[in-house]
């Protein structure tokens, strides 16, 4: 009797260690999965701080940036004056010749207040000029766009046949390509019309197509050469509000505003300039409007 008696005190003192040690992997799973589950919460936010820019303007290109792929390169910066140069060859992957391409840059940090207004002005414009890019820039390669404003530009003697207004087919491909993207893109940033699923997207104040021209104001001759240049100016208005009708309808503001689209020209007088003038450009430069106080 007294050897059953021992027997069973020991069977019962080791199942009270294991059952110690069972509590015990139970408790360390416990923790674990509180920890995991915290890690899980706060991992959408991590990844955001991580990957994220700290400056809008980046941000908002990083969201049009689909195909990053990291590339050896070597640069040129001047920090003074916050531009960024570099080979073409890194930049593009066909027709690169080896020449400079430079870039400026800005150094601002995130702000308050109305610094941040213009960081979220700086944000929409960069990411409208990085989608119209992408719009006209492999179906025009003649177009120059800005990649800070959007501003888009065109040499006018391949726009139009020589000392006319009349556009040549490269000019009609120009002119239907650029119309359908600032159609595309124009309603949610202008009144008139009525549009769906717009973010919450700062206006533009005016768009603008310019023609440019070195000329003459004391001949004749420079000042036929200004006239043309505002009569391709409007041509070239013409032809963007025919392709897209929608483009004629847009405004600055909501109620009585003035048409977005709008004709100029620039005419820069020298003496030295050619009998016909020289460094006609052809240009559609697009203003955002302040935002309003909040």
């Amino acid at each position: 009797m007294q050897f059953r008696h021992r027997r069973a005190r020991e069977l019962e003192e080791g199942e009270s260690y294991y059952v110690s040690m069972t509590d015990l992997m139970v408790g360390v799973l416990f923790i674990f999965i509180i920890m995991l589950a915290y890690f899980a919460l706060h991992f959408r936010d991590t990844t955001e701080e991580l990957v994220s820019a700290k400056d809008a303007q980046t941000t908002a290109l990083m969201q049009v940036a689909t195909d990053l792929r990291a590339r050896e390169a070597e640069i040129e910066v001047d920090h003074k004056n916050r531009i960024v140069c570099l080979k073409d060859t890194d930049l593009l992957e066909a027709g690169a010749t080896g020449d400079r391409r430079c870039f400026a840059y800005s150094a601002t940090t995130p702000g308050r207040n109305a610094d941040e207004a213009l960081q979220r002005i700086a944000a929409a414009q960069a990411l409208f000029a990085s989608s119209l890019n992408g719009d006209i820039g492999s179906a025009v390669p003649s177009a120059s766009v800005n990649l800070s404003d959007g501003s888009t530009s065109f040499d006018a003697d391949r726009l139009f046949i020589k000392g006319t207004a009349s556009l040549t087919d490269e000019g009609r491909t120009g002119v239907a390509e650029l119309a359908r993207g600032l159609a595309a893109r124009l309603p949610c940033m202008a009144y008139g019309v009525s549009v769906s699923n717009c973010a919450d997207t700062p206006k533009m104040s005016a768009v603008t197509v310019v023609a440019y021209a070195n000329i003459n104001a004391f001949t004749a001759e420079g000042r036929a050469a200004q006239t043309l240049s505002l009569e391709r100016s409007v041509a070239f208005y013409q032809a963007l509000i025919a392709a897209q009708p929608l483009l004629g309808q847009l405004r600055t503001q909501a109620e009585g505003g003035e048409p977005l689209l709008r004709v100029a020209s620039v005419g820069q007088s020298s003496v030295n300039a050619p009998t016909n003038g020289s460094g006609k450009t052809l240009a559609i430069q697009f203003q955002m409007a302040p935002l309003p106080p909040s």
